[in-house]
């Protein structure tokens, strides 16, 4: 019996920071049974890692979610070797699609390194969750080999959709008289609304910046709102690869009034951000930014928090009263002082935060979810849930 599944081809593996792919698919999980891709893992470091070379692993990660891990060549980001690895990784995920017994409903590419595989039926949805060609320096990839995969892509593709309005501006271009959707991120509601006791044994914070620790920080803005006394939570991996940024994150990291928890599950933000007056966004404005949806701000909204960010197309695509945007470090950190030190109270308080909350379970990844499958799944399709339920996780190796 073939069982309906939907292929998610992913840009970063299913152990990595949790992103948009993985928070995707698993509000996909909760419909459809999802084929996760990791992106396959050069032969030179299989060595470091429990693969059973040559042979491709299916893993189950949870109710409805199997994941593929497979081998590729040595320096597959390298242009001359783009072609051998895009074809060793649809060899793969055909492989997987037999060994399922699947029937592919959809397949969803979300990275520039992959082509859709062939022979692989089902809807074709390329979804652009960052600009690829943009960005191609941060994800140590040639801007070429992304633009002619992103090309091909495009023409392969039933469906192309863009995490924000300026990407999806930006790849219009190639689509030619299609339409290129918006399908933002989202978000997690918080399970409770009410308040909680902070985790850590740390004070709370005025202020909480939640995320990966990079080059795309804005700096300038983040010594600002030092410089004006008010005490940060820092929660989150530093990722950065730039020597001057890490000079910058070292200075700001080492700073009195910073407290720096490092990476911790997402299961345990909420408790984290238990008395916090404000979350940050301090993104700088680039290309690559512009094109992005920064994950922190909703998680803020959703733990009920008010947000201050940089003026990014994402925070005007919101379109919300409860973001607040500094146009400069200046203007930033006024913000960022406003509402630390008049915060609104009693009755106030609880409605301000109640709307928050609302506001970020309007755009849950649930909802997300549910925009994807609209896009590429015919209604009333045999094996899709028109509502999400809940399964108890599950995992283990399949082979």
């Amino acid at each position: 019996m073939t069982l309906p599944y939907l292929v998610y081809i992913a840009g970063a593996e299913w152990d990595a920071v949790p992103g948009t792919d993985r928070r995707l698919t698993a509000a996909l999980a909760r419909r459809i049974p999802v084929l996760w891709v990791d992106p396959p893992v050069a032969v030179q470091r299989t060595l470091r890692r429990n693969y059973r070379w040559p042979l491709p692993q299916l893993v189950a990660e949870g109710p409805n979610i199997v994941r593929l891990r497979s081998v590729t060549v040595p320096f597959a980001s390298k242009r001359a070797m783009l072609s051998i690895a895009g074809a060793l990784g649809a060899w793969a995920v055909r492989w997987a699609v037999r060994k399922l017994n699947a029937e592919v409903t959809a397949v969803v590419v979300a990275t520039p390194r992959a082509r859709f595989p062939r022979r692989v039926r089902g809807s074709r949805l390329l979804y652009l969750t960052d600009d690829w060609v943009a960005g191609a320096a941060l994800l140590d990839l040639p801007q070429s080999g992304i633009s002619r995969i992103l090309r091909k892509n495009v023409s392969r593709a039933d469906v192309v959709a863009a995490v924000t309005p300026e990407l999806a501006a930006t790849v219009s271009g190639l689509a030619g008289d299609r339409p290129v959707e918006v399908l933002p991120n989202g978000c997690e509601p918080v399970v409770s609304a009410g308040r909680r006791q902070p985790n850590g044994g740390h004070p709370a914070p005025a202020a909480a910046l939640v995320g990966q620790l990079n080059e795309r920080l804005d700096f300038d803005v983040l010594e600002a709102v030092l410089a004006s006394g008010v005490p940060i939570l820092v929660v989150g991996p530093r990722t950065e690869r730039d020597p001057l940024i890490t000079v910058r994150l070292d200075a700001f990291l080492a700073a009195d009034t910073v407290t720096w928890l490092g990476e911790v599950p997402f299961a345990e933000l909420p408790g984290h951000l238990v008395g916090a007056a404000v979350g940050l966004t301090p993104y700088r404005i680039t290309s690559f930014n512009r094109a992005s949806f920064p994950l922190k701000t909703l998680e803020y909204l959703a733990n009920g928090l008010p947000v201050v960010s940089t003026d990014l197309p994402a925070v005007q695509w919101l379109n919300t009263d409860l973001i607040n945007v500094g146009t400069d470090p200046r203007h930033f950190a006024e913000h960022v002082q406003r509402i630390v030190s008049d915060p609104a109270r009693g009755a106030e308080a609880e409605t301000d935060r109640r709307r928050r909350i609302e506001f970020a379970a309007s755009h849950s990844w649930d909802v997300r979810a549910g925009r994807l499958l609209d896009l590429v799944v015919p209604a009333g399709s045999s094996g899709v849930r028109a509502t999400p339920r809940s399964r108890p996780a599950a995992s283990g190796a399949l082979t």
